[in-house]
């Protein structure tokens, strides 16, 4: 038991440093992320104290029962921690304050429960009372499961969305968090009350904790600043007045046009655009892709929309009305087609330089639309053009 003790003490420690000195190559600073990251700092040091006391007063070695108070007092707010820290990224600032709310409220039972067993046995053998600790640990967990369940598969619609960055680091991120919090509520239970069982179940949270820390180290290396995205009700997001658009528009000749082209109906419904507000839009998109606004491997629905001030929902419907597409895929498409020109007129350009170049947020990225679009490698493509093997169906 002292070996498994030590063993985990080391390994909290080595992940507490893990996460905090991956922040010096974090691509971009973001402050939720990087409220995240502390989080998950102080739980590993929480977790290394835990055990570092087991190992001093032999808490475990005395009895189960000993050695599972201790590890729900323990326990508890550092699962506490990774489970905010995992909500922290994926919700928006009120739903914040919820989960805050109803975390104090559980932890608070435990430690009365605790309180009121100890004072019932004067020792840490407090009987009946320990499976009313676990009751609430157990309720406080499967809380942080339906939680973050529910705000991943919102922020992952967002995503896909309003974004066309690389969603495969979030969604390996997104699993590893399921995974960890599920094996917290499906085994860890049984492994505080059985030291047998903890024996088994020790080391598969332990490397579920350590395949959780890499995808989210993964997720800061290649974390676009979409926070805005984030704090922003996606049905009350700022809408630009249609009359900026007229004075920035050459082709709309008066502010009723623009007033005409307000896609709304009597019954506050949204309808289709007219073929004249398609045009407006078409050619607004042209200018921007000429000036090469998708260069910027952060852009999205909302920078674009304030950027040509269009509404968000009036660009959402472009898209699907006018081009059959969505964001994601046309920006995608728009920077594929970006990297084969950089190819044919760079051929010394190396992949990473193409994928930077044309707003691609990873190299990954660049890989997989090729594998996609064309069935093959950007190297292999770029192999073909010096060999005269065209793919005729997307040059």
């Amino acid at each position: 038991m002292f070996l498994l003790q030590f063993a985990c003490f080391i390994f909290m420690l080595v992940n507490a440093a893990f996460i905090g000195l991956s922040s010096i190559h974090a691509k971009w600073k973001n402050k939720r992320y990087e409220r995240s990251r502390w989080m998950l700092f102080f739980a590993f040091i929480g977790f290394a104290v835990q055990y570092l006391l087991q190992m001093r007063l032999g808490l475990r070695a005395s009895g189960d029962d000993t050695g599972a108070v201790v590890n729900m007092l323990v326990y508890t707010p550092c699962f506490t921690l990774i489970s905010k820290a995992i909500y922290n990224v994926e919700a928006t600032h009120n739903r914040r304050r919820g989960i805050n709310t109803v975390s104090s409220l559980l932890y608070a039972a435990i430690l009365m429960t605790f309180a009121f067993g100890y004072w019932r046995s004067g020792n840490l053998h407090i009987g009946i009372w320990l499976y009313v600790m676990l009751f609430f640990y157990s309720i406080s967990m499967v809380y942080f499961v339906a939680a973050n369940i529910r705000e991943m598969t919102k922020r992952r619609k967002m995503l896909e969305t309003l974004t066309a960055s690389d969603m495969l680091p979030y969604v390996r991120y997104s699993r590893a968090s399921l995974f960890i919090l599920g094996s917290t509520v499906l085994f860890m239970p049984a492994a505080i009350l059985s030291t047998t069982l903890l024996y088994i179940i020790g080391p598969v949270v332990l490397l579920a904790l350590l395949f959780f820390n890499v995808t989210f180290i993964s997720l800061g290396s290649s974390y676009v600043p979409t926070e805005e995205l984030l704090d922003m009700d996606t049905e009350s997001m700022a809408e630009t007045p249609e009359m900026d658009l007229a004075n920035k528009s050459e082709e709309q000749t008066d502010s009723e046009s623009s007033s005409a082209s307000n896609v709304v109906s009597t019954e506050g419904q949204p309808t289709s655009l007219s073929a004249e507000r398609c045009e407006q839009i078409g050619k607004l998109l042209d200018k921007w892709c000429k000036e090469q606004g998708y260069k910027d491997s952060a852009a999205n629905m909302l920078s674009l929309s304030c950027s040509l001030h269009i509404s968000k929902n009036e660009l959402t419907r472009y898209f699907d009305q006018c081009l059959g597409s969505t964001f994601r895929v046309w920006l995608s498409d728009i920077r594929f087609n970006a990297a084969k020109e950089m190819m044919k007129n760079f051929p010394d350009y190396s992949n990473d330089v193409i994928s930077a170049e044309c707003g691609f947020s990873a190299r990954t990225q660049l890989y997989r639309i090729f594998k996609t679009k064309l069935g093959c490698t950007p190297t292999a493509w770029r192999e073909g053009l010096k060999k005269g093997v065209a793919y005729l169906h997307y040059m």
